[in-house]
Parts: C-alpha cells; structure tokens; sequence
C-alpha cells in the first residue's frame, strides 16, 4: 500500500532527525517539528513565527530550537495529542478527552477542540455529565448533557451526581429540568446529599434545620405530587419540609392520581415491571422452573420468556428481544462455553444479566457451570467458588442500603440448604449484602459505561413450596430477585419496542 504524507509525517514523531522543537513532560523529552505543530493550533503558530507566548517556551537562538515545558498532560496523553498533529487522526479515550480538550482550550488547537467536543456529546455518562456541564462552555455539548440527564435514568442513581459542584445556578438549571427520566424520589435523593457535602464543607451539623438552611433555594422545586404514597413517606421522614407543604403536595397527588395509573411523571419513566422483557435461561427440571416464574411473577413482573438451557443455547439475536437474561442452572447446560460468549456478547451490546450463582459459578468443570467469555473477560462482580449448603444461613450486613435490589428486602432465610457459592468480589465489582456468614449475597459490576450490568444473586432459586431445604418462601426472596431483575433491566441500553 501507498503510503500518505501523514505515514510519513508520523514516522517524524519523537524522531530527532531534523527537530527544532523540545518538549519536557514527566520528566522526557518528545521531539517535534515547529511546521506540524504550527499547522495544528493558532498557539503553536504564534510561538514559531509571531515570536508571541514566550511564558512558555524558551528559545535557542544559537541552533533554532525551541523548549517547552508541559504540565498540563501527561506524557501519554501528549503523545496521543501530538500523533493527531503528525497524522490528522484523533486518538480519544474516555480517559484522555477532558484533558485534552482542557489543553486545546488553553493553547488554541480548534481542530482538535472540535474533535474532543464531539467525542463527549457521543460519550456522556453519569461519570462526567456533571463535569462536562461544569467545565466545558459549548453550547451543542451542554444540550447534549441536559438531554442525558432528561432520558437517562442512569445519572440519577449515582448518589454523588451534585456532590463537589460549584455552581449553584446549574443546580437549579438541573432540577428545573422539565422532563426526567427518573422518579421524582432519586431527584430529592440526590439533593440531600448535595446538602449533606455543602454541610461538611461549612463545618455545620448534619440536621434537618442545616439540610434546609443550606438547599432553602432547591426544596421547593422538587415535585413532591409526583410521588407515590411510599416515596411520600421517606420525604416527610426527613423533616425537610413544613406539615403546609406536605399537605399541600398530598392534595396535588391525590388530584393526580388516576386509581389505574400511577401519578403523572416528569417524563419517560424507567422500564416498568409490567413492560420489562426477561429471558429466563434455566438448566433445571419443569418443577423448578415453574416455582421460581411464579415466584418472580408474584411481584408484578409478567414479561419472561423461559428458555430450556438443557436443551438449547438461545442465539445473540434471541437474547437481544429482552432488557435482561436471567440465569441460573442445577443441571447441565447444553453448551457452558457457548451461554458464557453470547451471554458476553449480550453484555457488550447493552443488555443486562443476572445471575442465580448456586452452581452456576461453581470452581469446576462440570455442565451445570457456565465457561466462556462471561466469566473469563472481567464481566463477573464475584469469582468462581466452591459450593456450600447444608448449614443454615440468612440475610446479613446490607452494605449499600439504598440500593434498589434490597429496597423493602428485610428479611431473607435460606432454608436448610442455604446454597452458596464461597467467592470473592471481583476488580471494579461493588458488593451490596452479605449472608450472615460474611459471604457475599449480591454483587454487581458494570465492566464499561455502554455495557449492560451484571448482578450475581449468590443464592439457588426456587423457595420452600418446592422443597423446604429452599429459601423461606415466607421471607423476601422473591422480591430480592424481582428487585435485581427489575434493576438490571433498568440498566439495560437496549431500546425495545
């Protein structure tokens, strides 16, 4: 193949051949050409040939070269910057792109400001919506982030989405935000914790009366008629309002609320139980499948579709008709390796899974545990492990206790068997209960921010009406897995009709 100018060109990078131009980062020295970089910026071109900026260069008259020191990137991150001068091919990563577009403001390098602009509009997420909006002045961008945070349910469940930010007018701009795709609960969740920081960073108590001192400008623009009875409740506990305000929000709910519908939202609700598709992979006898559908389906959850996983492996295309995959086995699968590659293919193209470990994840080989991708490209929240049963265990330590897999989960009773699989959170995982041996109960992990979550229930399925060695079906298991399903399909980026 022919090569371009810009093969040739980036043959020059770091090449001291022909150099004029020194570049000190981290302690190392890049070599450049004052004619590329000067073709890449207006900066770049005022240092070379208008001899202005000179607060940050040094220059060598003696052998024309010029000295700049650069604090401003690391040396990874100048190299890539520096490979667009030479080739005119940007190399943008979730995390390079804040800095280098930060850089290319400072230093004028429009292109290449453009090119990281773009970049974010296609790359927003919980992670950096808040720093976008904050840091970067562009108006295309800024409508691109207040759209996420109108349809995405995603940032609203970050707890610290406000947390650190600087500017109270964007704070209000946010909550008046007129369509979220989010319960008007996780707006006031994540206000109170704007206030909770606003409180530390003042050195004040962390009490009602400061909560109210601090966001007095921000209460009133929570939509309290919104809400449903419970979610009415948890706000009146926190003592934020007067007894006024909160009758006066009840009436409204009540002149909202059709006895057939929940109370109107401030736009496209999360993925509701009734509308969620779940495709149930269970290697297991007819028995078994049928208690743990009729289980889940108790909680209001009606869209599953079972899938024998002794028999068949369903395809990528068949998985993809659903917000969630549901697995779980106790006997054999008809292909471990191949329910692990599309069930990681499944993951990467935004769908969700949540899995029963108790066998599933056992540490050996057998048919009944899954191989595959899935389990060996970093997607799982918790290793594989040695099954334990036979000694009776329970709910434990709830460590995320706001988490939406144990909301309303008060009690949990794993029968005489009380199967589990002994693993260990993983890298990146987040662990959200245990047993009350200590062993992990629920875990989560999203391996990248397009991904779809995987949840790993560490328990075997079917209640007692199965067999009584099962979980007490007079606890709150099936709610426990009705929660993680609902919650994973909620995390899906899938967009089903």
């Amino acid at each position: 193949m022919d090569q371009t100018i810009y093969d040739v060109f980036k043959g020059l990078l770091n090449n001291k051949d022909m150099h004029d131009v020194v570049l000190k980062v981290d302690g190392s020295t890049i070599y450049a050409h004052s004619l590329v970089l000067a073709s890449s910026g207006e900066f770049w071109k005022q240092c070379f040939y208008e001899g202005k900026n000179k607060d940050f260069y040094s220059f060598d008259s003696k052998n024309q070269k010029w000295t700049f020191e650069i604090s401003d990137l690391s040396k990874a991150h100048l190299m890539d910057l520096l490979e667009f001068c030479y080739t005119r091919v940007p190399k943008l990563r979730d995390d390079n792109v804040v800095r280098t577009f930060k850089f290319c403001e400072k230093f004028p390098m429009e292109v290449m400001k453009n090119h990281c602009g773009e970049f974010l509009a296609k790359n927003i997420t919980e992670n950096n919506v808040m720093e976008i909006l904050q840091e970067f002045k562009v108006k295309s961008l800024e409508e691109q982030a207040f759209k996420f945070l109108a349809e995405d349910v995603a940032p609203w469940k970050k707890k610290d989405l406000f947390v650190g930010c600087q500017d109270p007018e964007l704070i209000t701009k946010i909550i008046k935000i007129e369509q979220i795709g989010a319960p008007e609960l996780f707006v006031f969740r994540r206000l109170v914790e704007y206030g909770k920081d606003l409180c530390k960073k003042e050195g004040m108590e962390e009490n009602p009366e400061n909560l109210k001192s601090v966001l007095g400008d921000y209460l009133p623009l929570i939509r309290l008629d919104l809400m449903t009875r419970k979610e009415f409740s948890e706000i009146s506990k926190t003592m934020l309002y007067t007894i006024e305000q909160l009758c006066d929000a009840s009436f409204k709910t009540l002149s909202n609320f059709d006895c057939k519908k929940h109370p109107i939202s401030r736009g496209p609700p999360i993925i509701q139980k009734e509308r969620m598709k779940i495709l149930h992979m269970s290697a297991n006898g007819q028995d078994w499948c049928e208690n743990t559908k009729k289980s889940i389906m108790s909680t209001g959850i009606s869209q599953i579709t079972m899938i024998n996983a002794e028999t068949q492996t369903p395809t990528l295309e068949e998985m993809l008709k659903h917000h969630v995959v549901w697995v779980n086995s106790c006997r054999s699968f008809h292909n471990p390796q191949e329910v692990g590659d599309r069930l990681a293919s499944f993951v990467e193209a935004g769908g969700s899974v949540v899995i029963c470990a108790a066998h599933t994840l056992r540490n050996d080989n057998a048919k009944w545990v899954m191989q595959g991708r899935l389990t060996t490209g970093g997607f799982l929240p918790m290793s594989k492990g040695a099954l334990k049963q036979g000694k009776r265990s329970k709910l434990g330590a709830i460590i995320q206790k706001e988490h939406l897999i144990v909301e309303n989960v008060k009690k949990f009773e794993g029968g005489r068997f009380s199967s589990r699989i002994l693993g260990q959170p993983t890298e990146g995982a987040e662990l959200i209960a245990k047993w009350s041996d200590g062993t992990p109960l629920i875990l989560e992990k999203k391996k990248g921010e397009r991904y779809g979550v995987v949840v790993v229930l560490n328990i075997r399925p079917p209640n007692s009406d199965l067999d009584r060695k099962y979980w007490n079906k007079k606890t709150d298991g099936a709610l426990m897995i009705a929660n993680a399903v609902e919650y994973a399909g909620g995390e899906s980026k899938l967009k089903l009709d």
